[in-house]
């Protein structure tokens, strides 16, 4: 096939249609520069149109661009020899969202929807030399308005038009992201010249797998553009195998199996490898190869297991014939503007999962379906992928034009990902059945309307193009009511939104937790690069701005006061709040690790941010991770040590998520703030593999000699594979300790040329010693950590600053 990339410089202006351009923006009408791929938005930013929406309250001043059309425009020569080939296909790999395109001032077709790609045969319109295309974007919001007028409002949380337009629903506003509806050619485009025949969509589907052998199944497409026989010559190599194989093609499909010896898995992130196959197919037509298709792929199995038990019926995920405990986080689109996330962005993001010990990410169902280097960095991470398909909190349509729409949808979006073995959840939506089942108490999930979409066309999508791994109907969902605790999997929002407590988590039993979370706010230097210093306080109009929940700042001052005492400064409110975020996940994480596998799962809302806020993320916008970040690399280790307070006492607990056992030894002590012993224990343990057991108790006939607060419990579990984990148990709330003033003492030694440690002692307890360099991005290895009273800690970081800078410019903050 040959291409010709029509990504880059495109000519692009705004159409008045709606009559909605205000006076002091009519230069947006000329034409100018544009970037494809890219959106309206950042293009109006780049010729000065309008101000970056993210600063300040600017999104507020450019609400205007989502009600117009945009034209887009660009000229491209065409040879001769390219328009002897018997097919050229204009390839838009992705249009947000009503486009109508013309070439040569001829109409060539339209889109309307932005997850799938368009392919049009554009030959009849182009000539030798030069051409021009023309892509006219309508407005995004008067479209879907106007649709919803036609056939009635649904039951939708946030803006109700949005579920008649199959583009992502966060662009609409949602309660972290700003409204910037966007528009523009936002995947890449080109023309594609061939003749002859074509294979596509190469699949490889595991039949049976076992230590020895394992066997797949090849598929893949064949469209025929002429008669005479087709064969594929085929390769499948990686981990020490190479396997050829020749097959006869048959009407428009081939099929054939193949055995790989000594088969290499592919585990998730702590479980082992992840080794990755490929699969070569040629199409060859009378001895000659006319096309290649090639895919990666793995060997892993994938199960859910529900079964029946004392508390209802289980929901484990067993990947291998291995229950896995699944540990991650919720996954949004990295930026109001997509096509601004770059393969380093994804990287760093998905590299920062893995280093914190998590093994499933969740594609929540308001974004996109992610690029393809999202999908190849999760299988190379060892990331399970909870993938929901893009739809999110409402009723949708279940009118024949809108189901048409879904179904093209979907089978592009599961050909498109089926190999990676990082997916192993088909999920149907986000909150659909149960914010309809809690607004309609006695109808069920069936009464929804669009709930077609999720019973029917998206399980019988899966099961057709896929069958490798469970397809789930919603998140949350279950038998009964759909966020029940006792099967299915839950989504936990008493505690934060509904203004219950941290503590609350631990009356949860849910077998599967899928959303939980607390606020924090972004990082200082984020928030400094968005606004200016009158700004910086919590409840000024841009910060309040900035948190996109009704009474978001509210909720972050109720909380910092239940456990810490408030300051005065932004710092103060930026650092207590980041504080009781990391307290808050480790709170419910450690609870549920203890339930395994009673609770197999805990995503928490979320990994990331698409814009500067103070929101559920535990990394901000600006890829600088917060204090929950760091709680996590802690609470999400392999082997955990936690207590948990019950009448009479105090329990100490060991999660192992491990596969072999853990043979080690607790050191228990309570201590003053300032380093007094005034009771300790050693007791030796052996922690069955992938299981949880409490393995001592205090009593209260110990922990009420103790002044409750002066004195905290000190937990250390060494083991003999060298896992240590540390923990520490309060008996009052921060704001109400008696503490000595302390003083940290540090030092900063050059490793090697750019790599650092720093070593820190402190003379008395101190609670989330948050380390930084000033006017630096530096993040050490850990961060926010405790220092006990005489004990030493040391980080890891890396900086191109020398010695002398870098200790001039420390600055710790403990409480």
């Amino acid at each position: 096939m040959k291409n010709i990339l029509l990504d880059g410089t495109w000519k692009f202006r705004a159409i008045d249609r709606y009559k909605r351009l205000p006076a002091e923006h009519r230069n947006a009408l000329r034409w100018m520069n544009g970037k494809v791929p890219g959106t309206v938005h950042t293009d109006l930013m780049s010729n000065r149109i309008i101000r970056d929406p993210f600063y300040r309250t600017n999104e507020l001043d450019v609400q205007w661009v989502e009600e117009l059309q945009w034209e887009y425009t660009r000229s491209f020569t065409i040879s001769t020899k390219y328009l002897e080939q018997d097919y050229v296909l204009l390839a838009a790999d992705g249009l947000d969202t009503y486009a109508t395109i013309c070439i040569n001032g001829r109409f060539v077709g339209a889109t309307d929807n932005m997850f799938v790609g368009h392919r049009f045969d554009v030959k009849k319109f182009l000539h030798r030399g030069k051409n021009t295309i023309n892509i006219l974007f309508d407005s995004p919001t008067i479209r879907s308005k106007s649709i919803e007028k036609k056939y009635g409002p649904l039951r939708v949380a946030l803006e109700p038009h949005r579920v008649y337009v199959r583009k992502a629903q966060y662009s609409f506003s949602w309660d972290w992201g700003p409204k910037l509806t966007t528009s523009g050619i936002w995947k890449s485009i080109s023309l594609r010249a061939h003749s002859g025949w074509k294979i596509s969509n190469p699949f490889v589907k595991i039949v049976s797998l076992d230590n020895s052998t394992a066997v797949v199944e090849v598929t893949a497409n064949i469209d025929r553009y002429g008669s005479g026989p087709l064969r594929v010559r085929a390769y499948i190599g990686g981990n020490g195998s190479s396997i050829e194989k020749d097959v006869r093609v048959r009407d428009r499909a081939v099929r054939f199996q193949v055995s790989i010896p000594n088969p290499r898995l592919w585990w998730p992130n702590g479980y082992g490898d992840q080794p990755m196959y490929t699969a070569l197919l040629t199409l060859v037509h009378d001895g000659e190869d006319v096309d290649q298709a090639e895919t990666q792929f793995a060997l892993r199995t994938v199960k859910l297991l529900q079964e029946r038990d004392t508390e209802g019926r289980s929901f484990v995920l067993e990947v291998n014939g291995v229950k896995i405990y699944c540990k991650g986080a919720d996954w949004i689109p990295g930026d109001s503007f997509i096509p601004r996330i770059t393969g380093e962005k994804y990287r760093a993001l998905l590299q920062m999962a893995r280093d914190a010990h998590m093994n499933m990410i969740r594609v929540w169902g308001g974004g996109i379906y992610e690029h393809d280097c999202f999908y190849d960095l999760c299988d190379e991470l060892g990331l399970m992928v909870w993938q929901d398909f893009m739809f999110a909190c409402g009723e949708y349509p279940d009118r024949p034009w809108f189901l048409n729409q879904v179904r093209t949808e979907a089978e592009e979006a599961v050909c498109r990902l089926r190999n990676h073995p990082s997916i192993v959840v088909w999920c149907g939506n986000n909150e659909c059945e149960w914010l309809f089942c809690t607004e309609h108490p006695g109808k069920t999930p069936d009464d929804m309307i669009g709930s077609i979409i999720f019973r029917q066309v998206l399980p019988r999508t899966c099961a057709f193009l896929d069958g490798t791994r469970p397809y789930w109907r919603s998140s949350p969902f279950g038998s009964g009511f759909p966020n029940d605790e006792s099967n299915g999997n839950h989504h936990q929002w008493m505690v934060w939104s509904y203004w219950k407590d941290y503590p609350e988590y631990e009356r949860d039993r849910a077998r599967f937790v899928t959303e939980f979370g607390f606020q924090a706010p972004a990082n200082r230097r984020t928030f400094e690069e968005v606004t200016i210093s009158p700004d910086r306080f919590a409840q000024s109009v841009v910060m309040e701005h900035h948190n996109k929940q009704v009474e978001g700042t509210e909720r972050l001052l109720r909380f910092q006061s239940a456990h810490f005492r408030l300051g005065d400064s932004f710092d103060d409110f930026i650092y207590q709040g980041q504080l009781v975020q990391a307290d808050a996940l480790k709170c419910a994480v450690e609870h549920w690790r203890r339930r395994k596998f009673s609770t197999a799962g805990s995503l928490f809302w979320q990994l990331n941010d698409c814009w500067p806020v103070s929101s559920w993320a535990v990394i901000d916008s600006a890829l600088r991770p917060k204090a929950a970040y760091f709680a996590a690399k802690r609470f999400f280790q392999p082997v955990l040590l936690s207590f948990r307070r019950k009448e009479g006492g105090l329990e100490c607990w060991v999660t192992n998520d491990l596969l072999d056992r853990v043979d080690g030894t607790v050191e228990l002590s309570l201590s003053s703030f300032t380093g007094k012993i005034r009771w300790k224990k050693n007791i030796a343990c052996t922690i069955s593999k992938n299981s949880s057991a409490r393995i001592f108790s205090v009593s209260d006939r110990i922990l009420n000699r103790m002044e409750t607060r002066t004195t905290y419990l000190f937990g250390r579990l060494r083991t003999t594979n060298e896992h240590v984990s540390e923990n520490r148990f309060f008996f009052s709330e921060p704001k109400h300790w008696e503490k000595k003033e302390g003083s940290i003492v540090s030092e900063i030694r050059q490793l090697s040329s750019g790599k650092f440690a720093a070593a820190l002692r402190s003379d008395v307890y101190a609670k989330a010693v948050r380390f930084e360099i000033e006017g630096e991005d530096v993040f050490p290895d850990d961060n926010y950590f405790d220092l006990d009273p005489g004990k030493r800690k040391q980080l890891i970081f890396t900086s191109a600053l020398r010695v002398n800078e870098l200790r001039k410019r420390i600055r710790l903050r403990w409480i």
